[in-house]
């Protein structure tokens, strides 16, 4: 699970930022079978997770009896398969920014939507940002470079009145391709400088990255445990890699609410509430050192293997990132996020 709202829209504004995140839990009352005939097995899927049935051939996986649901570990992961992660995220908040030649604050209120997709064939994985976007409100002094009507003229502004949303779209970004060896993740392209450049910042997470997005299992997952709706969890210490990558420290309570679907895949829906730190890069390679409480929040866990397929989260953040001797920055602010992992195991 992966909740850095401000962390990838900082990175889009050349600024890099930090989170806070806390939960609150819901209430439903059935078993895995009576939740998926009752809703067909559909998530409502609100920024890129499109709503639909549960997958008939991957609910005849799921290890259900009456005394509850098994989430399974035992099967062998696929070695080929792809992942498109689509995170929308609402921010508020503030930036601190400092460098050799001085320091500035400045607001920060944007909504970012980021599509990542990943494609694993056994030792060899091709990852493409296929989107970047961020949408800035409208202001009452627009940038220069953007004509406006003169007073009087059609479409001229009102005295006062601040524009329309602007937004801001980072071309598609050409395919890198990584390679696993003896000494790690490296570009399967040496000569290509930036895809060397990218593998060199990545490299040495990459495996808990692809793990963050769904394409490695976690390292750690749930006891062999029949749960039913309704049970609770503690997850805290050692236990926190099932949720967050990156080394992370802190607690979050969970309680299992419902059994739905996530495009098609079975899973186990987690109210979640707490808070961790950690330090990691994302995809693009952009380290940040974060604080995050979940002030309420869900995530979708997979029924058949140990990966998190999405998550809906209302968060208080706080982080800071950059390099020595160039732009260093700080933020804090509230974040309201979606990610979603449209998982799909493909033929070898």
């Amino acid at each position: 699970m992966n909740a850095r709202p401000i962390v990838i829209l900082l990175a889009c504004l050349t600024a890099i930022s930090c989170e806070k995140v806390k939960s609150l839990a819901a209430k439903v009352s059935s078993t895995v079978k009576e939740q998926v005939a009752a809703k067909g097995g559909a998530t409502t899927g609100t920024s890129g997770g499109s709503s639909n049935n549960v997958d008939a051939d991957l609910q005849k996986l799921v290890d259900q009896t009456v005394e509850g649901v098994v989430f399974r570990k035992d099967l062998p992961f696929p070695t080929h398969l792809e992942v498109r992660t689509t995170r929308r995220e609402e921010v508020t908040g503030r930036v601190f920014q400092s460098s050799e030649i001085g320091k500035g604050v400045m607001p920060l209120q944007s909504t970012q939507m980021v599509i990542y997709h990943i494609a694993v064939k056994g030792h060899e994985v091709c990852l493409t940002t296929e989107k970047s976007s961020v949408i800035l409100p409208g202001t009452d002094n627009p940038d220069p470079a953007h004509k406006v009507p003169a007073k009087g003229q059609p479409n001229a502004p009102d005295k006062g009145k601040a524009s329309e949303p602007v937004e801001q779209v980072a071309p598609a970004q050409v395919p890198v391709t990584f390679i696993k060896t003896g000494k790690g993740w490296q570009a399967k392209d040496p000569h290509d400088f930036r895809a060397a450049s990218v593998a060199q910042k990545l490299a040495p997470v990459f495996d808990r990255l692809l793990e963050e997005n769904a394409a490695l299992p976690r390292p750690l997952w749930f006891a062999k445990h029949r749960f039913k709706v309704g049970d609770r969890l503690a997850v805290a210490a050692e236990s926190l890699p099932m949720l967050f990558s990156g080394k992370a420290k802190g607690a979050c309570a969970l309680k299992l609410e419902a059994l739905e679907a996530v495009e098609g895949h079975p899973c186990g829906v987690f109210s979640i509430t707490g808070n961790y730190h950690r330090n990691i890069p994302d995809l693009g390679g952009n380290l940040s050192d974060e604080d995050v409480t979940i002030e309420s929040g869900k995530i979708w866990c997979s029924l058949l293997y140990p990966v998190i397929l999405r998550q809906e989260m209302n968060t208080i953040q706080s982080a800071k990132g950059g390099s020595a001797g160039g732009l260093m920055s700080r933020s804090q602010g509230a974040a309201k996020s979606s990610i979603v992992h449209a998982w799909k195991r493909r033929d070898s």
